[in-house]
């Protein structure tokens, strides 16, 4: 994944697209005057996957809601559309043509916004002093993004397969000798290695070479994000790492399956989804209406409804009570947009070759 965004960077790049683009900054505005702009738009667009924050239905109801906390009657649209990195590949290309982007609003992860942050592709708002209920932690990139949730990388098992007291705490539990004969040649192995990469600035690159070499020797296949049904089967009794595993955990046991996840390191490696506004929005004001509007407490509820996602930095969602009663502290965003602007290509194909070969 690291080197598929790595890619659409490097060919943005050869398109001219690092230089700044000259569009006003609106960071002055008001809640007021976005209100009345915005009811004067009419509608509202996301270009993403089509299950993004639960679809149809999911969307239907955040509708609902947007419209009554700013007694709008507008339409909030979800067009299906390619992965976080192509959306992000579009809209800095129609930037370049001086066209309309074909999403009013952004919705990808940390690295794809630090490509956009990089070419000067977001409007800046200035999220915390406008919206009463945002705070400036919520802006991972200054003026530019908001957290809408936040998934940790870790493991999820099977608690009928492997009992407590067998059970790993943490990435390099999974290599002890004297637990990890409890799944060797039964652990499933992530088929990327992008979760070590996030590990390094953590581990250093020999020790996260050193683990990957140890873990390859105990892998009984390889999963993809998302095959969390495997583990409840029983068919591998444990994932190595996956994304989102408090989340997988949270929908399954909600069903009664067995599944237990758990960050894989202190601080977790962390995915931060974060909103921002293009430059070339076609519909500006209710857009960023919509991304602050995405961080109160009443959109985190319906998302936490259909997707188990949220934002620790909201009080009272499922992710901020997690942190909370864990006294967890997350790894810092900023690492890892210079993890990503730096892209060591090397370390990711060393790695490759090690668990994927």
């Amino acid at each position: 994944m690291i080197r598929l965004i790595a890619v659409a960077i490097l060919c943005l790049q050869v398109l001219g697209l690092s230089a700044p683009v000259a569009l006003a900054a609106a960071v002055g505005e008001s809640l007021d005057q976005l209100v009345a702009a915005g009811k004067k738009e009419g509608e509202v667009t996301l270009l993403a996957s089509a299950s993004t924050f639960g679809g149809k239905k999911g969307f239907s109801e955040l509708e609902a809601a947007f419209n009554k906390k700013f007694a709008f009657q507008v339409k909030v649209n979800l067009v299906a559309g390619p992965n976080m990195p192509q959306v992000a590949s579009r809209v800095l290309t129609e930037l370049k043509a001086g066209i309309k982007s074909s999403t009013d609003f952004y919705l990808g992860s940390d690295a794809t916004f630090a490509a956009l942050h990089r070419d000067n592709a977001l409007q800046k708002v200035g999220w915390s002093g406008i919206f009463p209920w945002v705070t400036k932690e919520m802006e991972i990139t200054l003026q530019e993004s908001l957290l809408v949730y936040a998934s940790f990388h870790g493991i999820i098992y099977n608690s009928n397969a492997i009992l407590k007291d067998k059970a790993p705490r943490n990435y390099e539990d999974l290599i002890d000798p004297a637990l990890a004969p409890t799944w060797a040649g039964k652990l499933a192995i992530p088929a990327y290695t992008h979760w070590l990469v996030r590990l390094s600035p953590m581990w250093g690159k020999e020790k996260v070479l050193a683990y990957a070499r140890k873990l390859a020797t105990l892998g009984g296949g390889r999963l993809r994000q998302g095959e969390d049904e495997r583990i409840v089967s029983g068919e591998f009794p444990i994932m190595a790492s996956t994304g989102g595993a408090l989340e997988s955990m949270w929908k399954w046991q909600a069903k009664g399956a067995p599944l237990v996840g758990l960050p894989g390191w202190s601080p977790p490696t962390c995915s931060y989804y974060q909103l921002g506004v293009p430059k070339n929005s076609a519909h500006p004001n209710l857009a960023k209406l919509f991304v602050a509007f995405m961080v109160s407490r009443e959109a985190q509820a319906i998302i936490e409804k259909h997707d188990y996602r949220s934002s620790y930095l909201v009080e009272g969602t499922n992710m901020a009570k997690y942190v909370r009663s864990h006294k967890i502290k997350l790894q810092d965003p900023t690492e890892l947009t210079d993890l990503f602007l730096k892209d060591d290509w090397a370390l990711e194909q060393e790695l490759d070759k090690i668990l994927l070969r």
